[in-house]
């Protein structure tokens, strides 16, 4: 069981979430029938009872490689039921913050807000609602990203982002408000009062290339290294 639930913070409305974890045969046979979820909802009256299937590989590349998300999904994973002891000392290693990682996401987090702030204020300009409202959205998402950063804290999801981010020990003044008012309204003075309560919080590292040069590695040019993310593709 993962999630809310997991996690004791679920609401009345909350689902349970779960992950069945089969053999790697069982895993691709469903997956070669696309049947890699399920739903159990008749135990729930109302609710919804559900989640994903996957093989044990899956969860031993979570805790080699995971992004911060999945492995937030698994904080206080709980075992209903395994035959397999394997699990449980894995599930030990997944929701875990990747220190060797933390440097060079902190200077690719912090390489995005000048970047989006100039976009931003090209959006008010040029009066582009879309520009101005997906920039609002870049800055809160990055700049909320190395406050968790510098706190060390797994980035969850886009639903607890925020939570997660009003909940950290060392951050900026009000930024949490900052960043509601700068996504309710984008303007520039609004996007200027977040960009400056993050960017003076203190010395963020800068990536040797420049702030420029690191947004285009990390957004314009990063399909030469990998897939391309889907909203570029």
């Amino acid at each position: 069981m993962i999630g809310s639930v997991a996690r004791g913070d679920a609401g009345a409305r909350s689902d349970v979430d779960c992950v069945l974890v089969v053999t790697a045969e069982e895993w691709r046979r469903l997956e070669a029938r696309s049947a890699l979820s399920f739903r159990a909802d008749d135990v729930m009256p109302g609710g919804h009872v559900g989640g994903g299937i996957v093989e044990l590989v899956f969860l031993l590349d979570a805790a080699d490689r995971g992004p911060e998300p999945t492995r937030y999904a698994f904080s206080s994973a709980r075992i209903v039921f395994t035959r397999d002891e394997r699990i449980a000392e894995v599930l030990t290693r997944i929701p875990v913050y990747q220190e060797r990682e933390r440097a060079e996401k902190m200077k690719s987090f912090v390489s995005q807000l000048p970047v989006h702030l100039s976009y931003l204020e090209l959006g008010e300009y040029s009066g582009n609602a879309w520009l101005l409202a997906e920039t609002a959205v870049e800055l809160v998402l990055f700049g909320g990203r190395l406050i968790l950063a510098h706190n060390r804290i797994l980035f969850p999801n886009r639903k607890q982002f925020i939570r997660t981010l009003a909940a950290a020990a060392e951050k900026p003044d009000g930024i949490v408000d900052l960043a509601q008012d700068l996504m309710r309204a984008p303007s520039i003075a609004r996007a200027k009062l977040f960009y400056d309560a993050v960017m003076g919080f203190r010395d963020w590292p800068v990536p040797t290339e420049g702030h420029w040069a690191r947004f285009q590695l990390d957004r314009e040019t990063n399909w030469r290294r990998g897939p391309t993310a889907l909203g570029d593709s």
